[in-house]
C-alpha cells in the first residue's frame, strides 16, 4: 500500500470545496467519494455544500498544468511537445510492429502485441529496469526494435507519451508552479506506483500536508461466506440478495463485484432481470430504466446499431471478399435502409441468395443477385441503397487520411439509412451519437498514421469502439451496481457481494509482462509479477471491502462443469452461511388439461398448399412432417456451397437429357454413329450449361465449366448405352407439367419423361442422379416414394401405362428400377408377375389392380392432409433422417418417454 505511514482522516471530517484535495486510484472511486461526501452533508441537515474535490492523479495534474499555463507560470515554449493520447500511442506501436514484421504482420495479433509493448515500455521507464545482454531473448530484441522505432517517430513529430507527460508535470510542481492545495489525501492506492510515489514526495517537499482518507463506515463488518453449486447459482443468489435488501430499504445502495465479469455478465444480467424486474418481459419494457447497472458499461462495438454500422462499413472496404453469412445477417437485421417496410422482402431475398451464391463472394455479385429479386419482392429501397454502396466502393480512393475516411464512412451510413426507420430508444440514440463521435476521433490519427487504406481506417474505428465503454446516461442512479473486482473499491455502500472468489481467481495469478524477463520484474517490485505481493494486496482489498460496506458477502462456486473447485485460501477464516440459490416462487396447483396435438385444422378453402408429391411423401412417412413443412412453411434454409451442389448438378443433367430426347425416338439414337453421338452429346451439354449461366447471377468459372461439361458428357455417353438396349419407343414428353386434383388437394407435378411404345402404351420415367434409389414403398400401404405411382395412376386416366421406372443415371451402376405390365419393356425392369416377393398376388393380382390401389392409397394420403392428420408417427427413425423439420418432431423427447414408460 502506498505511503502506509501517513495519518488517517475520515471522510466525515472533510469540509468539501477546493481544500483539501483527494487523489483516488480510479475515477470511479473519485465519483463515489463525492457522492458519499454529499450524502454525509445531507444527513447532517445541510441544504447546500461544496462538493468534495476528488480526482485521479493524471486528471489533477492535467488541470494543474493547464492552469499554470494560463497564469504564465509555465511558458508555452517550455512545453515539451504534443501530448499523445493512449489511442495515438498505441497506433504508433502498432505501426512499428507492422513495419518490423513485414509481410507476416497479418499473422500476429498486432493490437495485443502493441498493448504488451506499451506496458513493457512503461514498466521499464517507471521501474528503471535494465536488461543485461545475456537475458536478451528474441522477443526482447524485437521489443527493443519497436521501442526504438516509436522513440524515433516521437522525436520526429515532437510527441510525448502519457508517462512522459505525467513525469514532466510532476517536475513542473518540483520547479515551483502554484495552485497546490495545503492538504492532500490519497485513497484506494493499494499497488505500488513509482509515478504516484514520486508525486507525493514532490508535494511533501513543496509543503503540502498529506494524509490517507478513511472512507469506511466507522467499523469493520464481519463478512459472510457463501458456497454455491456453480456460477449460475452464484448469480441467482446475489440477485436475490440484492432484491431482498432493496425490499427492506428502498434507499439502499448495493454493489456486486465479479471476479470474471465478462464471462458471467449475461448470467448475472439475466438473474437480476428475473429478481428485480420479473414482469418486464417483451420489447414493450425495453425502455424501462433498470434498478441495476454495470459500472463499466459495455463495449460500444457490442451495441446492436453500432455493430450494424461497422458491418456495413466492412462491405465498403472489403468489397471483394464478402461472407454471405455476414451479408445475410445484415439483410435479416434492423438498423439500415427500409428495415421496417421491407423486412419480409429482405428475409426472402436472403433465403434466395443462399442458393444462388457461394459462401464467399464479392459485393458486386451480391448486389447483382439482390437486384434480380428486388422488383418481384418489392424491395426498391434496398436495391437503391445497395446500389449506392456498390458505387461508393468503386469510387473510394485507395489511400487517404483517417479523417477523410471518417467523412466517407459517415456519408455512407447516412446514404444507407442508418440507423433505420424505427424510433430509437434513448440508449440507442446515445450509442449512435457515440459512434459519430468515434468517427470524429479518427482525426487525431492523421498525424500518426498518415494516408491509409480503408481497411486500416476501419480497423482503427473498430478498435476504438471495442475499447470505448458505453453506458447510456440514467435519469436516476442505479440502486444496484455491478463491477469488476478492480472497481469494487468505489466508495461506501450499504451492501457488497463479491463473487467468483475461487482458488486461482483470488488472489489473482501473477501476470508478468511477456516482453521483459519475469525475474527482473519481480526484483523491481512490480506487484503483478509477484504472487506474494498480489496476495498481500488481495488481503488489503478484502479489509477495505469489509470497512466500506454495511454487509459483505464473499461467494465461490463448488464446480465448473464437471471440474470441482475450491474456495480461495484467503477466505478460510470467513464464516459460511447458507444462501438459497433459487428464488422461492409461490405455487398454486392448477388442474391439468390434456391437449392432443395430433390433429391440425383441416385445409381451408383459401389455404394454399405447396409441396406437390413431396407433401404426400412426407405425409406417408410422418404426418407431422408434412404439416410442419408444407402447411406451416417451416424449413431449413439452404447452406451456400462453393461451385455446384448436388441439386444444381441434377438440374444440369435433366436439362441435357431433355435437350437430347425432345422429339426423338430410339431409332434416332441407334442411327447415330459414335462420332455423331459424341457431337450431339457435346451440343446438349453446352446447351444445358448455357441455360444454367443464363439463369445464374454470373457464369460458371471457365475451369469449373470445363470440368462439369466433361463430367456430363461422360455420364450421358454411359447412359445412352443403357437406353440403346430398350425396345422401340419415341419420346412424347419431357419435363411435362400436370396439375392434378387429388381429393380436393391441388398437386402440381413435373414428369421428367414420357415415352410411347409402338403399341401406343406409355412408359413414365423419373431421372435419379444419386446412387441411393428405391421403389420398395410402392407395394406398401403408405407410399413414401409416390412420384411415379401418382403419374401412373392419376396423371394419365385415359391412357394405357405399360411401365414406370426410376432411371438411375450414374457412371458406375446405371440402369432402370421399377415395375412393368410385361417383360422386355425396359432393361432390368421385370413384369409385375415376376416381382411377387414384393407385390403379393393376392393383393396385386394384375396390372390394373396395381394402378387402382396406387390411386386409392395416394388418395388416402391426400385425404389425411386435407383433414389435418398431423401425428408424430413413423415406422423407422431412419426414414426421417433427412427431415428438414426434425427438431419440431421432438424425437429425443419421444425416445425418452418410451425409455421411461418401457413402451417400444
Amino acid at each position: 500500500m502506498i505511503r502506509s505511514d501517513l495519518p488517517f482522516v475520515s471522510l466525515a471530517e472533510l469540509p468539501g470545496g477546493p481544500e483539501p484535495l483527494v487523489l483516488c486510484a480510479t475515477a470511479r472511486l473519485a465519483t463515489g467519494l463525492r457522492r458519499a461526501h454529499g450524502e454525509l452533508q445531507a444527513a447532517r441537515g445541510a441544504v447546500t455544500w461544496q462538493a468534495l474535490q476528488s480526482s485521479t492523479p493524471a486528471m489533477w495534474l492535467d488541470h494543474l498544468s493547464s492552469s499554470a499555463l494560463l497564469r504564465g507560470e509555465i511558458q508555452p515554449a517550455s512545453v515539451p511537445g504534443t501530448f499523445l493520447s493512449r489511442a495515438q500511442e498505441r497506433s504508433l506501436w502498432e505501426q512499428a510492429i507492422a513495419r518490423d514484421t513485414g509481410a507476416v504482420a497479418e499473422l500476429f495479433d498486432r493490437e495485443g502485441m502493441a498493448l504488451a509493448a506499451m506496458e513493457a515500455a512503461s514498466l521499464q521507464r517507471a521501474w528503471r529496469i535494465e536488461v543485461p545482454e545475456p537475458l536478451h531473448t528474441e522477443e526482447y530484441r524485437a521489443f527493443l526494435r519497436w521501442r526504438d522505432a516509436v522513440a524515433e517517430a516521437c522525436q520526429a513529430g515532437s510527441w510525448r507519451t502519457a508517462d512522459e507527460v505525467m513525469a514532466w508535470r510532476i517536475e513542473c510542481i518540483a520547479r515551483g508552479i502554484g495552485g497546490l492545495p495545503a492538504r492532500l489525501g490519497i485513497a484506494g492506492f493499494i499497488a505500488p506506483d513509482p509515478l504516484v510515489s514520486r508525486l507525493l514526495v514532490v508535494l511533501e517537499a513543496r509543503g503540502v500536508e498529506l494524509f490517507r482518507l478513511d472512507f469506511g463506515r466507522g467499523e469493520t463488518m464481519l463478512a459472510a461466506g457463501a458456497e454455491l453449486p456453480d456460477a449460475e447459482a452464484e448469480c441467482i443468489a446475489a440477485a436475490n440478495w440484492a432484491r431482498d435488501r432493496l425490499a427492506r430499504d428502498a434507499s439502499s445502495r448495493v454493489r456486486i463485484a465479479v471476479a470474471d465479469l465478462p464471462a458471467r455478465r449475461r448470467l448475472l444480467e439475466s438473474a437480476l432481470e428475473n429478481s428485480l424486474h420479473p414482469d418486464a418481459v417483451g420489447v414493450g419494457w425495453a425502455a424501462l430504466e433498470r434498478d441495476f447497472a454495470f459500472a463499466a458499461g459495455s463495449p460500444l462495438a457490442a451495441e446492436p446499431l453500432v455493430d450494424v454500422a461497422l458491418r456495413l462499413l466492412q462491405l465498403l472496404v472489403h468489397s471483394q471478399r464478402v461472407a454471405q453469412t455476414e451479408f445475410g445477417a445484415l439483410l435479416c437485421g434492423p438498423g439500415w435502409s427500409a428495415d421496417v417496410d421491407e423486412a419480409d422482402a429482405r428475409a426472402s431475398i436472403e433465403a434466395v441468395l443462399r442458393e444462388l451464391l457461394p459462401p464467399e463472394t464479392s459485393l458486386e455479385r451480391l448486389v447483382r443477385a439482390v437486384l434480380r429479386q428486388a422488383d418481384a419482392l418489392q424491395a426498391s429501397r434496398l436495391a437503391a441503397d445497395l446500389g449506392a454502396l456498390l458505387e461508393a466502393a468503386r469510387r473510394a480512393p485507395r489511400r487517404q487520411l483517417p479523417s477523410a475516411w471518417a467523412a466517407v464512412f459517415a456519408a455512407l451510413l447516412d446514404a444507407l439509412g442508418w440507423p433505420g426507420q424505427r424510433t430509437l430508444l434513448a440508449t440507442e440514440r446515445a450509442a449512435v451519437d457515440e459512434l459519430r463521435e468515434a468517427l470524429g476521433g479518427l482525426l487525431a490519427l492523421d498525424g500518426i498514421l498518415g494516408r491509409v487504406d480503408g481497411g486500416e481506417a476501419l480497423r482503427q474505428l473498430q478498435r476504438q469502439c471495442r475499447d470505448q465503454a458505453f453506458a447510456a446516461a440514467r435519469q436516476t442512479p442505479a440502486r444496484v451496481e455491478i463491477c469488476s473486482l478492480a472497481d469494487a473499491l468505489a466508495g461506501p455502500v450499504d451492501g457488497l457481494w463479491v463473487m467468483g472468489l475461487n482458488e486461482g481467481a483470488w488472489p489473482p495469478a501473477p501476470r508478468p509482462n511477456p516482453l521483459l524477463p519475469a525475474e527482473l520484474q519481480r526484483r523491481a517490485g512490480i506487484a503483478a509479477a509477484r504472487a506474494d505481493s498480489l496476495a498481500v494486496e488481495a488481503q488489503s482489498l478484502q479489509a477495505l471491502w469489509c470497512e466500506s460496506a454495511g454487509e459483505v458477502v464473499f461467494s465461490w462456486a463448488q464446480r465448473e462443469g464437471e471440474r470441482p473447485l475450491r474456495a480461495s485460501p484467503l477466505l478460510a477464516e470467513i464464516p459460511r452461511r447458507e444462501w438459497p440459490s433459487l428464488p422461492v416462487m409461490p405455487f398454486s396447483p392448477e388442474p391439468l388439461e390434456r391437449l392432443d396435438d395430433a390433429k391440425a385444422p383441416p385445409v381451408g378453402a383459401d389455404e394454399r398448399i405447396r409441396g406437390g408429391t413431396a407433401l404426400l411423401a412426407a405425409q406417408a412417412v410422418c404426418p407431422a412432417w408434412a404439416f410442419y413443412q408444407y402447411r406451416l412453411g417451416a424449413a431449413v434454409l439452404p447452406a451456400p456451397t462453393f461451385g455446384l451442389d448436388a441439386r444444381a448438378r441434377g438440374s444440369l443433367l435433366h436439362a441435357a437429357l431433355e435437350e437430347f430426347w425432345r422429339g426423338r425416338s430410339l431409332a434416332d439414337l441407334t442411327r447415330m454413329d459414335e462420332v455423331t453421338r459424341g457431337a450431339e452429346i457435346r451440343r446438349v451439354v453446352a446447351h444445358a450449361l448455357a441455360e444454367f449461366d443464363r439463369d445464374a447471377v454470373e457464369p460458371l468459372p471457365p475451369r469449373l465449366r470445363q470440368l462439369e461439361g466433361e463430367r456430363l458428357q461422360a455420364l450421358l455417353a454411359v447412359w445412352l448405352e443403357v437406353e440403346a438396349q430398350r425396345a422401340p419407343f419415341r419420346v412424347v414428353g419431357c419435363e411435362e407439367r400436370h396439375a392434378l386434383d387429388i381429393e380436393g388437394l391441388p398437386v402440381r407435378v413435373t414428369i421428367d419423361r414420357i415415352d410411347e411404345l409402338e403399341d401406343g402404351r406409355l412408359v413414365v420415367i423419373d431421372y435419379k442422379s444419386g446412387r441411393k434409389v428405391s421403389a420398395d414403398s410402392w407395394a406398401e400401404q403408405r407410399i413414401s416414394e409416390p412420384q411415379l405411382p401418382i403419374y401412373a395412376a392419376l396423371a394419365f386416366p385415359g391412357r394405357a401405362v405399360a411401365a414406370v421406372a426410376l432411371a438411375r443415371v450414374t457412371r458406375d451402376e446405371p440402369g432402370f428400377l421399377g415395375v412393368a405390365e410385361s417383360d422386355g419393356l425396359l432393361p432390368d425392369v421385370k413384369a409385375l408377375d415376376a416381382q411377387r416377393k414384393r407385390y403379393a398376388e393376392d393383393e396385386f393380382p394384375d396390372w390394373q389392380t396395381l394402378r387402382r390401389l396406387w390411386a386409392e392409397r395416394i388418395t388416402d394420403l391426400a385425404r389425411e392432409v386435407r383433414d389435418g392428420i398431423a401425428a408424430v408417427v413413423f415406422d423407422d427413425e431412419k426414414n426421417i433422417q433427412y427431415c428438414d423439420v426434425r427438431p419440431l418432431l421432438r424425437v429425443a423427447e419421444r425416445r425418452q418417454q418410451f425409455d421411461e414408460t418401457g413402451e417400444p
